[in-house]
């Protein structure tokens, strides 16, 4: 009687103390905002990478991304932007694949992408050769 009272005891602690703790969410989570594939670095440089949030007329603001990259041999690029929200989950949107452009050397090339909804607080920028 001694021991399963005991053992009832140590069970109802692990369980109370399990069911206490805070889940772990990606907010805390540091994040890249740009990951540039190293095949493609030979081809280009990210010059500049600005972010601004667009008002809307309903009070609220959209987060837009705008890079520039600077082209030192022709190459083909894919780019997208993952939408992220204020806890670290992603946002979905619209044609979220990979958006392609061809790159000529000696240009400068400008991109930019607006999330998809009001809640998006960050963003992660990848660059990539297409596939």
């Amino acid at each position: 009687m001694k021991v399963s009272l005991i053992s009832l005891f140590l069970i109802l602690a692990l369980v109370v103390g399990g069911c206490a703790t805070k889940p772990e969410t990606n907010a805390s989570v540091e994040r890249q905002e740009l990951k540039v594939d190293p095949e493609i670095l030979y081809a280009l440089t990210v010059s500049e990478l600005f972010e601004d949030r667009l008002p809307q007329a309903d009070g609220s603001s959209l987060l837009q991304v705008q890079f520039a990259v600077d082209v030192h041999s022709n190459a083909d690029l894919a780019w997208k932007v993952t939408w992220f929200d204020d806890t670290g989950m992603t946002v979905k949107g619209v044609g979220e694949g990979y958006r392609k452009a061809t790159l000529i050397t000696g240009q400068t090339r400008y991109f930019r992408a607006t999330a998809p909804h009001s809640r998006v607080a960050s963003y992660q920028l990848h660059l990539r050769e297409p596939q």
